[in-house]
């Protein structure tokens, strides 16, 4: 989890260590001393460099201090690199085998069309693990997750990720999307993998529902979003790659509008995300559709 000891940043590792105490795991603090361009001349000598991590070190072990204060009782680590905030973040995360990296979310926009922040942006494209963005008030954990459906390939991972953290958080999984076509409801390809979704999931003991929206003028993304309001959900997991493209450097524009417009936290999972070791977990489900008969072998 990086850190830059703003506010927002403060609130955010708060959230993280909730989520590590859901997930009986450690919590690592990163800060990236970022010296782009004329920047680096501050930063002429070793001298200066080094005042700057020792400041930078004394804060995060004062963040520290004050969350031990606070009774979190979680192992917590923490590093100051320098670099590129984006690429120290996944490299530390591949370095520690991080399962999940927690971005607190400083970027507003105004419309859907408005850019992500840089480091936001280059991490939850680049990510081989599930990013969360969070977003809206982080001081409690809202047991309700938004999962949008499509039609691509790679839902097998995504409803792998909606029962690890649905039954790690005890969360109740909302199913939802749209019709695209005039195709009536109950014969669209989209009605039946969301009902075999929900099938799967409740199989594996998750409380879940399902929504399917009419074909209209409105944008699928804004549904989702509605929806997730009407829900009063704490989180939106989604695939970043959603339209079918594949190229390294397209983020999805429906992916991109919900990381913009969500006023809740969002959990992101990428096309680099095969590597997801969820296997000892897979040994104990019940897969009544063959959803994940590929990822046994």
């Amino acid at each position: 989890m990086p850190v830059d000891f703003q506010e927002p940043s403060v609130k955010a590792v708060h959230y993280g260590c909730k989520m590590a105490e859901k997930f009986n795991s450690d919590l690592a603090l990163l800060y990236v001393i970022d010296t782009p361009g004329i920047l680096a001349q501050f930063f002429s000598s070793g001298e200066d460099l080094v005042r700057v991590t020792d400041k930078a070190k004394e804060k995060l072990f004062e963040l520290v201090e004050s969350l031990k204060i606070k009774g979190v009782t979680i192992e917590i680590s923490t590093r100051v690199d320098r670099g590129k905030p984006y690429q120290k973040i996944l490299e530390v995360a591949k370095e520690i085998r991080a399962f999940m990296i927690i971005l607190g979310e400083n970027h507003q926009c105004g419309n859907a069309d408005d850019d992500l922040g840089t480091t936001v942006y280059h991490v939850t494209l680049k990510s081989k693990v599930p990013v969360l963005t969070l977003k809206g008030d982080t001081s409690i954990l809202k047991e309700r997750i938004v999962v949008p459906l499509d039609l691509t390939k790679k839902t097998d991972d995504q409803l792998a990720c909606t029962l690890f953290y649905g039954l790690t958080q005890s969360a109740k999984i909302f199913l939802v999307s749209s019709l695209v076509g005039g195709i009536e409801k109950k014969e669209s390809r989209i009605y039946t993998k969301l009902k075999d979704a929900r099938k799967f999931l409740k199989k594996n003991g998750l409380d879940c529902e399902m929504k399917l929206f009419d074909r209209s003028d409105t944008p699928p993304f804004m549904r989702v979003l509605e929806y997730a309001e009407e829900v009063d959900a704490g989180m939106i997991l989604i695939m970043t790659h959603q339209e079918g493209y594949t190229y390294d450097n397209y983020i999805g524009a429906f992916a991109h509008h919900i990381l913009n417009l969500s006023k809740i936290s969002v959990l992101t999972l990428t096309s680099l995300s095969d590597n997801m070791d969820f296997e000892p977990f897979f040994r104990a489900i019940v897969d009544p559709i063959g959803v994940f008969q590929n990822k046994s072998k």
